[in-house]
């Protein structure tokens, strides 16, 4: 659940603090206090768009800070932190929370921390798909978008559905591949001559060059070192002479030093240590010796050798520059151009190894399709009649909910590549989801014949609809913060009471913000939350204030009865708080 939320230089918001409750809060106020600003900045926590327009006039950056609880945890979401990297475990989100921290600088600069670690939009949006849901007049197109109806039924049918999921979107991946496989085979003859042609010219310049991975690193160090090889032997001779090639080089001296100290060591403690401490150096300046001797004699000043590490380090850049790949990477290339020539050239095996193949992968995708098509027509039927209960508890009694499937278009190019193979007449169209497309069909009215849903049903039957869906769907989610922003616009008298009820009904299991105007809604909620302006040195802001009973009492009645607050719509206000209140 959302415990706290903090908006600072936020459109009309200079600072707020809002501490929220378990089950349903109400925010409410006058129009244009800032109750939808509120729940913008709660939007852009989950990933939102930001913008640098929302920033307060006059400031450099806005900062919205948030801390979700949870009871369980869900498991996307920790996938969604391992795989970019956070260290946000099970125990820590149980334990902790998390806290998101989200600022837009007027730079244009956007900043993003989770638990004080950088995160970005991406992962904002991922996690805010766990954490909380915003329902407004908006988000009804998504029921009059007829693409988004699989999600939904999928959303209903996940338990059942997503392990024959994994296991088909894996096979539909194999049968894509394998697909695309076939169609890049099937260029004309003359084209594959043209190519082989091409490839073949370069594999001979690759053969050629009998490329050696890593060898161009290792000439440019070596040409780097030969470059220097005056230099470096001039300062080996001298080293050399330093350490050993005279009276006074520098092992002779520290000899003659150790020699010393042998004499007077049994005259002070100290002298042995140093002493000791003396052959270790000696020894070690010995085999610094040693490895610069090595070295010199080593050392290869050849012109020859320059020129023939030049001229190689010439041929690689050419092909690398040629080819825009590395060394590696074109001996990739050579692997995968010599895999494509001996295809070509075994044509008619090749196609035919292909296209059985082929065959046995859409079989398999396909037959995991029709398991995906036959879980969904089973949780169709069980999700038309929840719908259908949950339309009756809002006065839509007559009305029909249905879900119909029909076919993807038949797939023409692989039937006319496998029609000989398949023995079958249809063979359906498939892509990452399975072959299924679903949409809504409502009738609202005894008598009428079932209609696309957005041929149908009007603002306030579509708000009746939304909240079946969530009714249904919220019953099988992990507990979420669900934000409805004046879905209820439209609607009043015993409507406006059932959304009420259905409203509070999916706070049982969720975490409910709901901004209205109506007093049935604003009663029936346990929190109610007062969003007002005010004006301060000819700058607007807003204020939030938790009411206590009393204060609700009159905010209700002023929904009721408008700006003049009367005897009548304050009572009805207090009644209708009792009511609420006594039949929890």
């Amino acid at each position: 659940m959302l415990e706290s939320l903090s908006i600072e230089n936020f459109a009309i918001i200079d600072r707020v603090s809002i501490d929220f409750s378990s089950g349903m809060t109400v925010l409410s106020g006058e129009t244009g206090a800032g109750k939808s600003i509120i729940i913008d900045a709660l939007g852009i926590l989950c990933g939102g768009r930001g913008s640098t327009e929302f920033i307060r006039t006059g400031e450099q950056r806005l900062l919205v800070e948030g801390l979700f609880t949870f009871n369980t945890v869900p498991e996307g979401l920790l996938i969604a932190f391992q795989q970019f990297g956070l260290d946000v475990d099970q125990e820590s989100a149980l334990t902790e929370g998390l806290i998101i921290r989200r600022e837009i600088h007027a730079s244009g600069k956007n900043l993003i921390r989770i638990n004080g670690q950088l995160a970005n939009v991406t992962l904002l949006k991922d996690i805010g798909s766990y954490l909380v849901d915003i329902h407004g007049q908006n988000e009804h197109q998504a029921l009059l978008d007829n693409q988004q109806h699989l999600n939904l039924l999928d959303q209903y049918a996940t338990k059942k559905l997503e392990p024959v999921k994994k296991r088909y979107q894996t096979a539909y991946e194999t049968y894509r591949e394998l697909r695309q496989a076939w169609l890049k085979a099937q260029r004309t003859e003359t084209e594959q001559a043209q190519r082989v042609s091409f490839l073949e010219f370069q594999i001979a310049e690759i053969e050629e060059a009998e490329l050696v991975l890593a060898e161009d690193e290792q000439l440019e160090k070596l040409s780097i070192k030969l470059q220097g090889a005056q230099k470096i032997a001039s300062n080996i001779a001298s080293i050399n002479q330093l350490f050993s090639d005279s009276d006074t080089s520098l092992l002779t001296q520290t000899d003659q030093i150790m020699r010393l100290l042998i004499e007077i060591q049994s005259y002070d403690e100290i002298y042995p240590e140093l002493l000791k401490r003396l052959e270790s150096t000696y020894y070690d300046l010995q085999e610094i010796a040693h490895q610069l001797a090595a070295s010199e004699l080593n050392l290869e000043t050849d012109d020859q050798s320059i020129d023939e590490i030049e001229s190689r380090l010439s041929q690689l850049g050419q092909l690398k520059r040629k080819y825009n790949m590395s060394i590696e990477e074109i001996l990739i290339y050579f692997d995968e151009i010599s895999e494509e020539v001996y295809q070509i050239k075994h044509r008619e095996q090749y196609l035919d190894d292909l296209a059985k193949r082929l065959v046995l992968a859409y079989e398999k995708a396909k037959a995991l399709a029709d398991q995906l098509h036959a879980i969904r027509q089973e949780n169709a039927t069980a999700l038309i009649g929840q719908i259908e209960a949950e339309l009756v508890d809002l006065y839509m009694e007559n009305s029909r909910f249905d879900v119909q499937f029909k076919q993807k278009m038949k797939d023409n190019a692989f039937v006319d590549i496998n029609e000989q193979l398949i023995n079958q007449q249809t063979i359906v169209s498939l892509d990452e989801t399975g072959y299924d497309q679903v949409e809504f069909f409502v009738a609202t009215n005894v008598g009428e014949s079932l209609k696309p849903l957005v041929k149908v049903a009007s603002g306030g039957e579509l708000s009746r609809f939304m909240l079946a869906l969530k009714a249904v769907f919220g019953q099988a989610e992990l507990a979420k913060v669900m934000v409805f922003d004046e879905i209820d616009t439209g609607v009043s008298g015993r409507v406006a009471q059932a959304i009420a009820e259905k409203i509070h009904q999916i706070s049982l299991r969720h975490q409910v913000l709901c901004i209205t105007h109506l007093a049935q809604v604003a009663a029936i909620a346990e929190n109610q939350l007062y969003i007002s302006k005010a004006v301060t040195g000819e700058r607007t802001s807003t204020r939030v204030e938790s009411l206590n009973l009393d204060d609700r009492s009159e905010v209700i009645a002023q929904m009721m009865s408008g700006k003049v607050l009367t005897q009548t719509s304050l009572q009805l206000a207090k009644e209708l708080l009792q009511d609420y209140q006594s039949n929890r």
